[in-house]
């Protein structure tokens, strides 16, 4: 038996080597080959992403883009966002290129930052955007369920990954402007069930702009019964 394993584990590698032979990884970043130790970005462009500054809570970016608009417990993103820079190039692996891997990865070190505050440590649940089914089903993964399942690695708070829906399928909100983004995003997202024994959830997304979908998305939580919200983001327009 030890040796059928150890015969297994012989083939396993020699057919991870003739593929990364056959077909070479890139960085998402700034293309040049990975070595097999890196999953889709290589540790130069990791190093050199703009990783966000700003604490946890109510007194973070997207806490405070919130205010007075819907109750919010607290606010949290890694990574700052602008067109064409790093940021920019992971999100467009994250959202269209299959980066499973990646997205889990900067989920959990998410998680990892996170159990440095309170503000997340006792929510009951994480409960990522969700997607029309059918925009879902073309792409076959949601990115934000990705994020939420790599932040559930590190702080072991269960996904719910049914909590909300999406009902409308709208458009890409790339190059909408927040008015436009306002009323796309109206009646949108819907709650599957009665969620009134949670205290408090945390809504998690891949990228927040103007918080309209993060804002539909609270109220519609709040109307099913929770009781209190924070927003997780992997990135922030800054």
């Amino acid at each position: 038996m030890v040796a059928r394993k150890g015969g297994m584990q012989f083939v396993r590698e020699a057919m991870d080597d003739w593929m990364d032979f056959a077909f070479p990884r890139a960085c998402v970043c700034c293309g040049d080959l990975l070595l097999k130790s890196e999953m889709e970005m290589c540790w130069v462009c990791f190093a050199r992403l703009p990783f966000s500054v700003h604490g946890y809570g109510l007194q973070n970016p997207v806490a405070k883009s919130l205010w007075g608009r819907v109750p919010v417990a607290g606010g949290y993103y890694l990574l700052n966002y602008q067109s064409r820079t790093m940021t920019s190039k992971v999100l467009k692996s994250l959202k269209y290129d299959g980066g499973v891997i990646m997205a889990k990865k900067l989920g959990a070190l998410m998680g990892e930052e996170l159990l440095r505050t309170d503000t997340f440590l006792h929510c009951d649940a994480l409960i990522p955007v969700p997607m029309h089914p059918k925009k879902e089903l073309k792409r076959g993964y949601n990115p934000a369920m990705l994020i939420a399942e790599g932040i559930s690695m590190s702080m072991g708070i269960p996904v719910m990954g049914k909590a909300l829906v999406k009902r409308n399928a709208t458009v890409s909100q790339t190059k909408k402007n927040r008015l436009d983004r306002w009323y796309q995003t109206q009646h949108s997202f819907e709650v599957s069930e009665d969620w009134a024994g949670l205290d408090h959830v945390a809504l998690v997304d891949d990228v927040f702009t103007t918080g309209a979908t993060a804002e539909r998305c609270l109220r519609a939580l709040y109307l099913g019964g929770v009781k209190q919200a924070s927003v997780m983001s992997l990135a922030f327009t800054v």
